[in-house]
């Protein structure tokens, strides 16, 4: 198969996969009102908890942070995080997130300190997190972190992957706008972090 012209242009983000070296935190947050899930896909336990994932990718294709949240949900035997609102520091990561996982990437400023960090994007504010580490820590393992994009006829299952250390760590809500998923209480159901981790993100496979 013939290559490109000399003269196209390369697309303006590195191709698949993305590989990093960084830290993310994990958390459920319970929700007021069940979240909606495409007829495509079913919850995967209670509809009424939002999962999110903040990601400082420190190392890698990219540097940058991320602050991704839906609903868990399966398809068949396939299981993951439905990526429905996703913020990122980074315009090389947008533009390769929307081409080629088919995320619905936008751009946000994160202001960090050693146990917090706010989240605002052009609109305003998004959401202030703190962290508060304990005790509990688990040995550094390959752990599966999977997720859905795209809508319901043109399904992606995104099979990442990682290894890291996870611990225990407790998320609090400091504030939230109201442009998000109404929250019942500002205290994660469950949470923890991973750090430092090693996390390869390939291609899309289309369900």
């Amino acid at each position: 198969m013939p290559g490109p012209a000399p003269d196209e242009p390369s697309p303006p983000y590195p191709p698949a996969p993305w590989r990093f070296r960084g830290r993310l935190w994990a958390a459920l947050l319970p929700v007021r009102r069940p979240l909606p899930v495409p007829p495509d896909l079913r919850p995967l336990g209670s509809a009424s908890l939002l999962a999110v994932g903040l990601v400082r990718y420190r190392e890698g294709t990219l540097v940058y942070d991320e602050l991704a949240m839906g609903p868990l949900v399966r398809r068949g035997r396939r299981a993951g995080l439905l990526i429905d609102r996703i913020w990122v520091s980074d315009a090389t990561s947008v533009r390769g997130g929307r081409g080629i996982w088919g995320l619905p990437k936008e751009l946000a400023e994160f202001t960090w300190t050693d146990r917090s960090v706010r989240v605002a994007d052009r609109h305003g504010p998004l959401a202030e997190l703190a962290f508060a580490p304990g005790r509990l820590r688990l040995p550094p393992l390959p752990m599966p972190l999977p997720g859905f994009s795209g809508s319901a006829g043109r399904r992606l299952f995104i099979p990442g992957r990682l290894v890291g250390g996870t611990r225990r760590e407790t998320v609090t809500v400091v504030s939230w706008s109201d442009r998000l998923p109404a929250l019942e209480r500002t205290t994660a159901r469950l949470s923890a972090s991973v750090a430092p981790f090693r996390m390869t993100v390939p291609g899309p496979v289309r369900c």
